[in-house]
């Protein structure tokens, strides 16, 4: 006697046997293999074995050497990242000094909730957040 499973697609077989996530199964097909890219399972930091001839030609340049894996083409790929260019660069601000931003504290952290309030902070209910200014959170960090 056969399966019934046999005569449906991984899909069906994976729905009936998969993990629940509530009333609904999840599904897990894998990538056709032609798609599917390297594996890196090897991420080594200058210094490491299997970079020393690399710093050495690079010095100072290297930042990581990987080592990626082609099951399909049975290729193993040794790839480096380089620095090529570096100058001074200033972040971006995110926030303006007197924009008011949500800051959100954990329930059980009191200490931190008085803090806040002690700034100036008001809670909002609909957002479940504490609304601070800006300046005044960089403050208390």
């Amino acid at each position: 006697m056969t399966s019934v499973l046999s005569h449906f697609p991984l899909s069906y077989a994976a729905l009936l046997y998969g993990r629940r996530r509530g009333s609904v199964f999840a599904v897990h097909e894998p990538r056709p293999a032609a798609r599917r890219a390297a594996e890196v399972p090897l991420h080594l930091k200058p210094g490491q074995k299997g970079t020393k001839q690399l710093l050495a030609q690079y010095g100072d340049r290297l930042i990581c050497v990987r080592y990626r894996y082609d099951v399909q083409r049975k290729k193993r790929f040794k790839t480096v990242e380089l620095v090529v260019a570096e100058r001074d660069w200033e972040p971006r601000r995110r926030f303006a000094d007197n924009q008011i931003v949500g800051l959100r504290v954990d329930f059980a952290d009191v200490a931190v909730r008085a803090q806040v309030k002690q700034a100036g902070g008001r809670w909002n209910p609909e957002r479940r957040v504490w609304q601070l200014r800006y300046e005044r959170v960089v403050a208390l960090a």
